[in-house]
Parts: C-alpha cells; structure tokens; sequence
C-alpha cells in the first residue's frame, strides 16, 4: 500500500502534499519535505489573533486538501495532521493547506483534528464572546467520534450581517396640488435686485428724518466719552503652576533596571531602530509585526526574537531569503542566543543588537 500511494504522490503534482524525497542514512530511512515560502500552523496561530474567521478558513482548506488526497486513493491516516506539520501558504489572507505524509498509521482524521481544536482554544481570546461560543461548540461536537469535517464548517460558519431596513415615508399631496409641483412664492421683482436693506422697505420721508437725527445725536454723546483713558492695559506675566502636593516617586537601584533589548539599524536604506518591548518580538513586512522593515527581499514573517529571563533569543521564521547571526545563516526554528553587538541580517537589512 506504502509503495502503490508514494508512486501516485511521486508521479502526480498533488498541490495538498508537501514536495518530499525519500532517502535512507546507516539503515534508517529518512523523509525530507519542502517547506520553502509556508509556514506551520503554529507559526501561523502566532502571527494572527484566532477568530471564527480564521477557523472556520483553515478548516475549509484543510477539507480541500483532504478532499484532493482521497482522490488519488491514499489513506487519510497517512498524513500527520498536527500543529507543527500542517503548513500554510505565507500570508495575510492566504490559508492554503499542505499535508505532510507519512506511511504509518497517525490516527484518524476525527482523532488528530480534535488536538487541532485544543490547540486553538488555548489560543483563543475571550475579547468577542459570540465568536468564543461558536468555538467551543465546535469543540465540543468533536468530541463525537463520528463526527464530520462538514459538520465543524457549517458550526464555524460566520453570521452574515443583516442587511439595514429600508424606512418608506409616506408623502401626501394636497388636492389643489399636483404631484411632481414644486410651490414656488411669489417675490416682487424690485425686491429681488435690492441690494441694501433699505431698499426692502418703503420708509416716510419724516419718519426717516426723525430717525437720522437720533443716530446723530447718539454719535455726539458718545464721542464725547474717552473710553481710552480708563482702558488699563495688563502686562502678560510668566508663571508657573505649583503643584498642591509632592510626588513622590520611587528611587530605582541599578540593580533593579531590567535591560531592554534594542534592534539598530546598520544600513542605507533608512529603515527605523527598534527596542524589543515584548516577550515575543516578530519581526518582517507584514503590519501584524512588531518591527516592520521595508525591504522587500524581506518575508512577511520573516523571524522573532523571543525574551526568556534576561537572555534574548534569535529565530528564524523560515524566510525566503534567510536570517543571518554574525555572517552564520540560522536554521529554521532553531534559537540563537544573542549577545550584545551582535550582527543580526534579515535578508539584506543588518541590524546590531545592543
């Protein structure tokens, strides 16, 4: 059966199963499998929040590549469906699954797919209680032996958001009006080229008179008033605001300063320096980072740092074009101890740690 399901894998481009080659060392024999440009589920998780969104995609993809295996007669069994061996396409809104096989019994789709979902709700944020509930229904219905991989899709299917209502308001017309007639009043046409208020009103010529002379002699009375001389003038003083209580703030001994990793850009492309403020500090093109370089020979998830105690630790995040520790490449998932002023290249950016 091993040898009738590694010919067909052998023979046919099967985009849901890892490129692999067979070989044997001392006796042994030995899988190696191509991962370049993807990513493991747990890379992935890492880099994305959970949402129901997120799920219920994986679930969906990971339906179609079991649904292409079956196809070519192999036996779902012989795929290891864990977190560390499901791959992913790198990418924001890219979740494309790719399996890898292995021809000995791993369990049962149902079995090793029930770990998935621990594995996620431990991930999981409790921020959209709605989405958590529709999780741990899906959870809890794999707890069911029989259960299917349609049956988890139509559980983790988003709510669709209800379209709004649409208001009607009912206009009636009166009945000396027709509908589609606009009343227009009418206006006179000197009123309508008046240009001063005055023109708008017709005034007697003794009111008027009466009028001219009270604003007359309102002018003279208050032009008699020297409003100048009482008008005192205050000069802008600078001051400061005194606090009604003391702060008191606690000495730190230098013992006690936790250090505090930094990235320091060493190049000519201008790109920013970064202090590593948390435990795990990913870094790459993608805006999900917490250090976001602009190079474009750079992956979106590109490497970490991960913060144990006070030692700090470089890895690699399977990047196209490689993370670099002093000139030495750094293998994939492997973490390197950093030191201060250490060389740190993400592809062709050099950073120096301090």
């Amino acid at each position: 059966m091993a040898s009738y399901e590694y010919k067909m894998i052998r023979d046919n481009e099967i985009h849901s199963i890892l490129d692999m080659t067979c070989f044997e060392i001392d006796g042994k024999k030995k899988v190696s499998y191509k991962i370049s440009r993807k990513e493991n589920l747990s890379d992935y998780i890492e880099s994305n929040d959970v949402t129901i969104e997120l799920l219920h995609r994986f679930v969906v993809n990971l339906k179609l590549a079991l649904d292409e295996v079956s196809r070519y007669l192999i036996d779902e069994e012989h795929f290891i469906l864990d977190k560390e061996t499901i791959f992913l396409e790198k990418g924001k809104d890219n979740c494309k699954v790719s399996l890898c096989y292995m021809p000995v019994n791993n369990g049962s789709v149902q079995e090793q797919l029930r770990e998935i979902m621990e594995y996620f709700i431990s991930k999981l944020s409790t921020k959209d209680r709605a989405a958590s509930k529709k999780i741990y229904e899906a959870y809890e219905l794999c707890q069911n032996g029989d259960y299917t991989l349609s049956e988890i899709i139509e559980c983790l299917q988003p709510e669709e958001p209800e379209p709004p209502e649409i208001y009607v308001e009912k206009v009636s017309l009166d009945d000396e009006e027709e509908a589609g007639e606009f009343y227009e009043p009418e206006v006179e046409q000197d009123v309508l080229g008046a240009e001063y208020i005055s023109d708008y009103y017709q005034v007697d010529a003794e009111k008027k008179g009466i009028v001219n002379t009270i604003i007359d002699k309102t002018k003279a009375i208050f032009g008699r008033l020297n409003f100048e001389d009482e008008m005192v003038v205050q000069q802008a003083e600078d001051f400061v605001i005194e606090p009604d209580y003391e702060i008191d703030e606690k000495t730190v001994l230098l013992s006690e300063a936790k250090p505090v990793g930094r990235l320091v850009y060493d190049g000519d492309s201008n790109e920013d320096d970064f202090i590593i403020n948390k435990d795990v500090f990913r870094i790459g093109t993608a805006k999900a980072n917490d250090a976001i370089i602009h190079a474009k020979t750079v992956s979106g998830n590109h490497a970490k740092i991960t913060k144990e105690g006070n030692d700090y630790y470089l890895t690699d995040s399977n990047s196209t074009n490689g993370s670099f520790l002093n000139s030495l490449p750094l293998v994939y998932r492997k973490p390197y101890k950093l030191k201060p002023m250490d060389v740190i290249r993400f592809a062709t950016e050099s950073y120096i740690f301090l």
